[in-house]
């Protein structure tokens, strides 16, 4: 073999393992993100059923803390 290509079969070789090891970091990355996905799903859900727990009954307005709270109808209550 010339000497010419022989340093291209080196530098061939040489970017193979370079892709390679490329590819492997990639997939550990890949790998790492996923579970950091899984983990905040299962944290999302737990926070799901926090909040499901607390939840009261919906048809129950005095509930309701966006509900407008109008004084003159607690007049009318003690009224009665």
């Amino acid at each position: 073999m010339s000497p010419d290509t022989d340093t291209e079969l080196r530098r061939g070789e040489e970017a193979e393992e370079a892709l390679e090891s490329q590819a492997d970091e990639l997939e550990e990355r890949v790998g790492a993100l996923g579970d950091r996905i899984d983990g905040a799903k299962e944290r999302l859900e737990a926070r799901r059923e926090d909040a499901d727990d607390g939840a009261d009954d919906p048809d129950d307005e005095d509930d309701d803390p966006l509900a407008f709270d109008d004084p003159e109808a607690d007049e009318d209550d003690e009224d009665d």
